[in-house]
């Protein structure tokens, strides 16, 4: 989330456990530079300001503001006019932001953001409600109700089925994800993905691009960054994390895991202590 390590141990990191897989910070910082694979970052800023920068585009977000960003591009941020800013954020795997979605009684709903600043004061104080929830320990039909109260608010009045929604429903790519998600170690080749998917290879690394904004190779790369931060997370050694999820030494998680989440491999460890279900309320 940040390159300076002092700000870095400003920010509080756990893994609510009504919300499987879910990642979620609460911290202050003075910069941030992320490449999300196969994961929606969704955050408020609670106090200053923070200049953003997404491809072409360039916004603002003040005290109040949502963001929302797919993982269709990288983006970085910067202070706006203080020191610092304060926010709190939820990182959740494309799947699971799909699975809330969708509604069989309702239009589907395309998994796309990377649109200006959401102002709208009641989403957002879903939006605090939620992530205040995830930090105590409590109901988890609470959490877990909080978390589709406000995925449903959002959804509200969107319609349209985008090609990448389509492309993510394809049940040949479904095979290939499922294949590298529960191992994500594996060395496999395009043609032995493309056979499990039981599609050609060049159907499954356009399905790969359309759904997910990469190829193959780089959503596998994406589940071991997931697998190595998981085993961080329980006092697994960096080393042994880089050696368990795939990656040839610690120098190539530390790569891949600073370009995904913005925090160097020892940064994130530093976060340990706080990445686990909560058992007891944070100061707010």
């Amino acid at each position: 989330m940040t390159r300076d390590s002092a700000i870095a141990e400003s920010v509080q990191a756990w893994r609510p456990a009504a919300i499987p897989g879910a990642l979620c910070l609460h911290g202050t910082t003075q910069r941030y530079a992320i490449d999300p694979i196969a994961e929606c970052v969704f955050g408020i800023i609670t106090s200053g300001a923070m200049q953003a920068r997404r491809g072409r585009e360039r916004y603002v977000f003040q005290q109040g503001d949502l963001a929302m960003w797919d993982p269709s591009a990288p983006h970085r941020g910067m202070s706006y006019g203080q020191a610092q800013w304060e926010a709190r954020l939820i990182i959740l795997q494309l799947p699971a932001v799909e699975d809330l979605l969708l509604d069989p009684d309702a239009p589907p709903f395309p998994v796309r953001f990377d649109s200006a600043p959401v102002r709208n004061p009641l989403l957002a104080e879903s939006f605090v409600n939620l992530h205040r929830a995830s930090e105590r320990q409590g109901s988890a039909l609470m959490q877990s109700d909080l978390l589709h109260e406000w995925f449903r608010q959002l959804a509200g009045g969107r319609e349209q089925e985008t090609s990448a929604r389509r492309a993510r429903r394809d049940l040949g790519l479904r095979r290939a994800c499922e294949l590298l998600r529960d191992d994500p170690t594996a060395n496999v080749t395009l043609t032995q993905l493309a056979a499990v998917a039981r599609i050609s290879r060049h159907r499954l690394s356009r399905l790969f691009r359309s759904a997910y904004g990469c190829p193959p190779h780089q959503f596998l790369l994406a589940q071991r960054v997931r697998l190595a931060r998981s085993l961080i997370d329980v006092g697994t050694s960096i080393t042994e994390a880089a050696q368990r999820s795939g990656f040839s030494d610690q120098s190539h998680l530390h790569r891949h895991l600073k370009r995904s989440l913005g925090l160097t491999p020892g940064e994130y460890g530093r976060l340990r202590s706080n990445v686990q279900d909560r058992t007891r309320t944070s100061p707010r």
